[in-house]
């Protein structure tokens, strides 16, 4: 018997960022592959991250050659889409094509949000914009959302019994070796304001004054080059203490969770499962973060790190030299993540998850 036909649209690296890198993991999946025939749709765009969501002829271009690619591989017998809903409106209005020449040819869509700022999205809109937004949701056969507390988003948009969970998790790299000196506190993700690179990068600077032989590594994309400057000046007052580094992948991104004691990433706006704090409580770091999206379902505050209510620098500081000065509190918190991880954000969990609910999906009526 014929395996179902599955179509998989979405990025793949490079460049990294979240959804890119959950395609290609989604693409992976061996339920999935066992299951389903999946096919891959590909939306990359290789430029700058700086690109995505903007209104200019290359993505219009983009969405357009993909949208004409779909609708010639949506012949033959109807399956399955799988689709990562876009946050922003030219992404958006590209997805509802999507949406709208899949449901046409016959085939059911799953819609999957990776963050949380839909809702807002939505909120912004003239009337007839929500008019298109909720005229596409509405022939979704499924949408998932990334955590129990974001369920809220799709509220009077979608109904409530065709909404799921299925969050993120992420390929085992290993536990770093317990280190009780100079203990180094992590920040990886893109250096942008939205991120709260500004208020960690702050907080390390107040630990610095009180515990000297602290270190501090901050990498990721320099998405604003003015910022990326202004955080270059300030760390050159502790050349041997805190380290800026670009992007990191692969290999070396894997060897820098190792040699952290801690992960700092206190995102200002709205998340939704960041790959990161889990990457983090893999490595069996304490996280310190803040209640974005699905992060304090992730990390249990005062267990494996502590979630605050937002990223002020003076209380990300008092958080960070508590781990810094209490070996035994550090060693608990760090064993306790590794445990978190091990119960809930493995790869292999997500993969079940998510091949759970596209099984489920296809089984359904249409």
């Amino acid at each position: 018997m014929s395996k179902v036909r599955l179509v998989v649209i979405g990025p793949v690296p490079p460049p990294v960022h979240g959804v890119a890198v959950s395609t290609a993991l989604v693409l992976a999946n061996r339920r999935l592959n066992a299951t389903f025939a999946v096919e891959h749709l590909d939306t990359s765009d290789p430029r700058p991250l700086r690109f995505v969501g903007r209104w200019d002829l290359e993505n219009i271009r983009l969405a357009l050659v993909s949208v004409v690619r779909l609708t010639r591989a949506l012949g033959g017998s109807p399956g399955l889409v799988y689709l990562p809903l876009s946050q922003n409106i030219p992404g958006f209005l590209r997805d509802a094509l999507f949406i709208h020449v899949a449901r046409l040819r016959g085939w059911k869509v799953a819609g999957h949000l990776r963050g949380s700022e839909f809702r807002e999205l939505y909120a912004h809109q003239n009337r007839l914009v929500r008019s298109l937004i909720k005229a596409s949701l509405i022939r979704l056969s499924s949408v998932a959302v990334m955590g129990e507390s974001l369920q809220w988003v799709f509220n009077g948009l979608v109904d409530p019994e065709r909404i799921t969970v299925v969050s993120n998790g992420t390929p085992d790299q290993g536990v770093a070796p317990f280190e009780e000196e100079e203990p180094m506190g992590l920040f990886i993700s893109g250096l942008r304001a939205r991120k709260g690179v500004i208020e960690a990068f702050d907080a390390a600077l107040e630990v610095l004054e009180e515990e000297p032989t602290a270190r501090f590594v901050f990498a990721g994309e320099a998405a604003e080059p003015a910022l990326y400057e202004q955080l270059e000046r300030r760390a050159r007052r502790h050349p041997e203490r805190m380290r800026l580094l670009d992007v990191v992948t692969g290999e070396e991104r894997r060897r820098l969770f190792l040699a952290a004691s801690y992960l700092v990433f206190p995102p200002v706006e709205p998340e939704g499962h960041p790959r990161v704090v889990i990457e983090g409580l893999g490595a069996g770091l304490p996280v310190i973060a803040t209640d974005r999206g699905a992060i304090a379902e992730s990390v249990m505050d005062g267990e494996c790190g502590y979630v605050l209510a937002d990223p002020d620098p003076t209380l990300l500081a008092e958080r960070m030299l508590r781990l810094v000065r209490d070996v035994e509190l550090r060693r608990r918190m760090a064993l306790a993540a590794r445990q978190r991880f091990e119960e809930h954000f493995t790869q292999e969990a997500a993969d079940e998850r998510l091949a759970l609910w596209l099984e489920d999906v296809q089984r359904s009526p249409l």
